[in-house]
C-alpha cells in the first residue's frame, strides 16, 4: 500500500465528523494505491495497517478555534498520549515503529470545527474545511505520484 488516509471523529457530534466526511469523500474517488479508513477514534489496532503505508494522512476536526485548514508534518512520539484505546497520530506512528519496525511519512490535516452539538450537521465552516482538506489531499497525492514517476 502506498498511501493511507485516516479520517477520524465522532459522526454524531456535528463538526467532529469533519475528518470522517473528508475521508469518505476521498474514498468515493477510488484512487489507485490509496487506502482510506473512516474511524471513530485512533486505536492501536491501526498500527499494522499504518506500518505498511509509504505515506499517511490523518484528517481530524480542529477544536482549537483556528479558522483555516492546517497541514502539519507528524512525527512518531511517545509521551504517554494514549488514553485507554485512543491514540494521537504521533503515538500511533510511534507504536507502528516500535512493534512493526517502521512508520510512514505522515501529515495531519486539521479542519476548522465550531459546532459539536449532538445530531447537528456540519457547520458551513467545517463543510468548507472538508472541501479544502480533500483538495489538499488530492494535491499531495498528485505531487507524490509525480515525484515517484521521476525517480530512476
Amino acid at each position: 500500500m502506498h498511501y493511507l488516509i485516516i479520517g477520524y471523529g465522532n459522526d454524531l457530534r456535528g463538526d467532529d465528523a469533519a475528518g470522517r466526511v473528508a475521508a469518505d469523500t476521498i474514498a468515493a474517488l477510488h484512487l489507485p494505491d490509496v487506502t482510506v479508513l473512516s474511524v471513530h477514534q485512533l486505536t492501536p489496532e491501526l498500527a499494522p495497517i499504518l506500518a505498511q503505508a509509504h505515506e499517511a494522512v490523518f484528517l481530524d476536526a480542529d477544536v482549537s478555534g483556528c479558522q483555516v485548514v492546517r497541514v502539519t508534518h507528524v512525527l512518531p512520539r511517545t509521551d504517554g498520549q494514549y488514553a485507554g484505546h485512543v491514540a494521537t497520530p504521533e503515538a500511533l506512528l510511534a507504536l507502528a515503529r516500535a512493534v512493526y519496525g517502521r512508520s510512514p511519512d505522515a501529515w495531519l490535516i486539521s479542519i476548522p470545527a465550531v459546532d459539536f452539538t449532538l445530531g447537528a450537521p456540519l457547520s458551513p465552516q467545517a463543510h468548507d474545511g472538508v472541501v479544502q482538506a480533500v483538495d489538499i489531499v488530492h494535491h499531495m497525492l498528485a505531487s507524490a505520484d509525480r515525484s515517484s514517476a521521476a525517480e530512476p
